[in-house]
């Protein structure tokens, strides 16, 4: 198992065991979709009620899905929803080939971001993380690159407010979709990110969450059970917030009686 800790701002690191571990993210790295989607649309590039038309390649995904149909039209606000929260691979695929023409097009500018982030272990080759089909490569990467990634998203509150949903209706008819991260309803101030599991990357999860001002970051990947991830990311996530509130505590007042650091 892998595992990094870090508090969001600054990047220091609270805790790291084989961060450096090259593993496929699973549906993790659906990450750098909302990275890419939320920065396109603050740069005016799409927004928020463009609408896209579902491909046949996109309704026929497998996985977790919210079952689109070949032709059906849906904003990108719903499909970000859906994939943020359903982990949904038609709707993340829909989003990539609606927006850049296509799965390569796609790949190419999340690989670009990638190593604009420093992301130097990291090799996106799906949209979704679905296993490769025989005799393609899996996506790359580790739980440092993935906790740098994380770092970026948590800046757009574009995103956080599609990862913090508890759950969407996806469809009037069909039943509510609950997120799929469980550290919404556990842990306090949590708001992100998102989940991931194939058999071959085990169970992960980057969470995150915001207390007193401080937010931390952290990653697990290859967790061996459902309940593993969950419970390693919420042990160091409230390490890492008692660790920071011990250095306040420790720090020698500032003018005013005010600490003098607040992480160090």
């Amino acid at each position: 198992m892998s595992a990094v800790c870090v508090e969001a701002g600054t990047g220091r690191v609270l805790h790291e065991t084989h961060g450096a571990l090259v593993r496929p993210p699973a549906s993790m790295l659906k990450m750098m979709l909302m990275l890419l989607v939320a920065e396109g649309i603050e740069a005016e590039r799409w927004r928020g009620d463009t609408v896209i038309s579902v491909s046949a390649r996109a309704a026929a995904m497998g996985g977790t899905q919210v079952f689109l149909s070949e032709g059906e039209t849906r904003t990108l606000e719903e499909l970000m929803q859906a994939t943020a929260v359903a982990s949904a691979n038609d709707a993340a695929m829909a989003v990539g080939e609606g927006l850049w023409g296509g799965e390569a097009a796609y790949l190419r500018a999340a690989n670009e971001r990638a190593r604009r982030l420093g992301m130097r272990d990291t090799v996106l080759r799906s949209i979704h993380g679905l296993p490769p089909d025989p005799g393609e490569l899996p996506d790359e990467t580790t739980a440092r690159d993935m906790a740098a990634l994380a770092r970026a998203c948590v800046k757009m509150p574009r995103i956080l407010a599609w990862t913090s949903r508890k759950s969407i209706r996806f469809r009037p008819e069909a039943a509510e979709v609950y997120n799929t991260n469980k550290l919404l309803w556990r842990l306090e101030g949590c708001d992100g990110l998102k989940t991931g599991y194939i058999r071959a990357a085990g169970f992960c999860l980057t969470a995150t969450a915001e207390r007193n001002g401080v937010r931390l970051v952290c990653v697990v990947m290859g967790a061996p059970s459902y309940r593993d991830r969950y419970n390693e990311a919420s042990a160091l996530l409230e390490a890492g917030f008692a660790r920071i509130r011990r250095a306040v505590e420790q720090s020698p007042p500032g003018p005013a009686g005010i600490p003098s650091s607040s992480a160090d």
